[in-house]
């Protein structure tokens, strides 16, 4: 697939930008990384500052404000085969969601969850809110550049981005829904933290065998300060038990780790069960 197929792909417009706030370039990642005997340059792995942002088919402001999908891929990727492989576009257009998708490029093709400035910056994340939304509205693909909802999503080594946004990001009270594909391998008090630090808040985290740890540390968290989480069987979710803003944590044993976001259309789903509004034209 070349540049300009994988560009118009979906029904809406998808585009490649870079920012300064990008994740990379940062310090953290200078001197690239290591990973069981691999080194990972920073020249091939940390110097590309793209975003991808796609604006769905119809989609227009609420109440004067931007709402967004902010998606945090995991280890071996980046924005191209993200998209691609997990169809975040067409789940975005079948959820009939309002809002924007952008998924900023972490490490490129590396198996790191590092992700630069959005993890470890103080503000680094309302910085580059900031410069997207500013982007769209220069660029008259947005009358506005005030930023809305925002919706966080993240497979596996994404967490470390999530995580990082909730810790230093500066933007949690706009922050209305945290969702973790796979993903409790750490930063489990900020999740928890973030979670229980406002009644409008929902963390829902689907996870398999390979997170099962990391998920039971997550819902002691929750459950110590709010004894009210849901804990379902990912075969059976029916959207009203997802639309609780209680905690919820999904197990499945037999879907794969990485075929988490695809089946059944889990990531249409689960951004159906957020807090986003509907298109205009689905509203009631």
């Amino acid at each position: 697939m070349n540049r300009a197929e994988f560009l118009a792909l979906a029904g809406g417009a998808t585009f490649v930008v870079p920012f300064k706030t990008a994740p990379y370039p940062h310090p953290s990642r200078a001197n690239g990384h290591d990973y069981q005997g691999k080194h990972y340059d920073e020249a091939t792995h940390y110097a590309d500052s793209s975003a991808a942002i796609y604006i769905p088919p119809g989609w227009q402001p609420r109440d004067g404000a931007v709402d967004c999908v902010v998606h945090f891929y995991g280890w071996n990727h980046d924005i191209r085969s993200t998209l691609a492989t997990y169809r975040l576009r067409e789940q975005l257009d079948a959820s009939r969601r309002n809002a924007i998708l952008i998924v900023p490029e972490g490490p490129t093709d590396a198996p790191d969850s590092g992700d630069g400035k959005l993890e470890l910056d103080e503000g680094g994340f309302a910085r580059f809110i900031a410069d997207v939304l500013g982007w769209l509205h220069r660029t008259g693909h947005s009358p506005v550049n005030r930023a809305g909802r925002i919706v966080l999503t993240a497979h596996s080594g994404g967490y470390g981005g999530a995580g990082g946004v909730l810790t230093h990001g500066g933007m949690n009270d706009a922050i209305s829904d945290v969702i973790l594909f796979d993903a409790a391998y750490g930063y489990y008090d900020a999740f928890a933290q973030w979670a229980i630090g406002a009644p409008q808040r929902r963390l829902l985290s689907l996870f398999t065998d390979d997170t099962s740890t990391g998920n039971a540390v997550l819902m002691s968290k929750v459950q110590a300060a709010a004894p009210n989480i849901y804990v379902l069987d990912a075969g059976a979710m029916p959207l009203a038990q997802l639309q609780t803003r209680a905690p919820t944590f999904a197990i499945t044993t037999s879907v794969a780790h990485d075929d988490l976001l695809t089946h059944e259309n889990w990531y249409e789903l689960f951004l159906r069960s957020t807090a986003l509004t509907a298109l205009r034209s689905d509203a009631v």
